[in-house]
């Protein structure tokens, strides 16, 4: 199995060091039932409790279908705006409720708060806007929102972006940048509002594995540089393992095992995550078969979540 180094998280709050504090941002008992048919609906989100603090890396992982990206999105306020969909539990941003929040306050906490950095930047940059001036929507109208695109400003944060030429970048569009280079302009338009926190929802996936470790080598940089906090969301390990100091692992819309993100790769504890685990493909063992889950171990995994088993 493939060795997994996880981020060094000097006095991080799981270590009882100076990053200690009243969590940021504290999920309790999530739930989030979406339609899936004139009269049916899925229980997507069960019961999810997690926590954040100020300037921590907590990562968010599971197949597709776990429930991730839609917590995720409930987390920012982002799920569909219909009438079926239906969210419960408590959701509070420095002790502000936002389950049941009106649209404009969820605004204000997206606006201040909460930077987001998705999977496809082509489906969230506007195709006819220059850069420069999609950074400068992000930043908060009492910040100076009306500045020049080529201000001081912008190419700052372009260049915490890791684009060095952010002159000639803020005067293009996204059709003439490369992938790396339009998921590096999301993350500068994620931190351009100066966020205490960025949701990163599989940042990576769509780019090659030289460009993405360099982008995700600029995130964790920029992180650091402005003592951000992150959620990382993905289904790769590596990812999170390398990105993150405390992780929450997800199974059928559940947190199946939570804690310190080495403790819990080193010596994972429940059946799905020593599964998840050993089906990452090995770099240092040939001629070794892609492993997968197989039925009967699905079920008894199926059965352990149903009896709220986390152990």
């Amino acid at each position: 199995m493939t060795t997994l180094v996880s981020a060094p998280s000097p006095g991080s709050a799981q270590d009882g060091g100076p990053g200690d504090s009243t969590p940021f941002l504290r999920v309790s008992d999530l739930r989030v039932f979406l339609p899936t048919g004139p009269r049916r609906e899925i229980e997507a989100v069960t019961s999810v409790s997690l926590e954040v603090r100020r300037g921590e890396r907590v990562g968010i992982v599971g197949e597709s279908g776990s429930g991730k990206s839609v917590t995720g999105r409930a987390i920012a306020g982002l799920l569909p705006t219909n009438p079926r969909v239906r969210v419960s539990g408590s959701i509070r941003f420095d002790g502000r409720e936002m389950v049941g929040a009106r649209p404009k306050a969820w605004d204000e906490v997206r606006t201040r708060s909460v930077g987001m950095i998705f999977q496809d930047p082509l489906t969230f940059l506007n195709p006819v806007m220059k850069v420069g001036a999609q950074v400068r929507e992000a930043i908060p109208a009492d910040r100076g929102k009306r500045v020049p695109v080529d201000s001081p400003d912008i190419l700052r944060f372009l260049q915490l972006a890791g684009l060095e030429d952010a002159v000639d970048l803020a005067g293009r569009y996204p059709h003439e940048l490369s992938g790396g280079q339009r998921q590096r302009v999301l993350i500068a338009i994620g931190i351009a509002k100066g966020p205490d926190l960025i949701l990163a929802d599989e940042p990576t996936t769509a780019l090659d594995a030289t460009v993405q470790r360099h982008v995700l080598a600029t995130l964790s940089d920029t992180v650091s540089a402005l003592d951000t906090a992150l959620i990382m969301i993905s289904h790769d390990l590596a990812v999170v393992a390398s990105m993150t100091e405390r992780i929450y692992v997800m199974y059928a819309g559940r947190v199946v095992e939570s804690g310190p993100t080495r403790q819990v790769l080193d010596s994972p504890q429940h059946l799905y995550t020593q599964a998840l685990l050993r089906s990452v493909r090995s770099l240092t063992e040939k001629d070794t078969e892609l492993w997968s889950i197989p039925p009967e171990l699905r079920r008894e995994i199926d059965e352990l979540v149903r009896n709220g088993d986390d152990a």
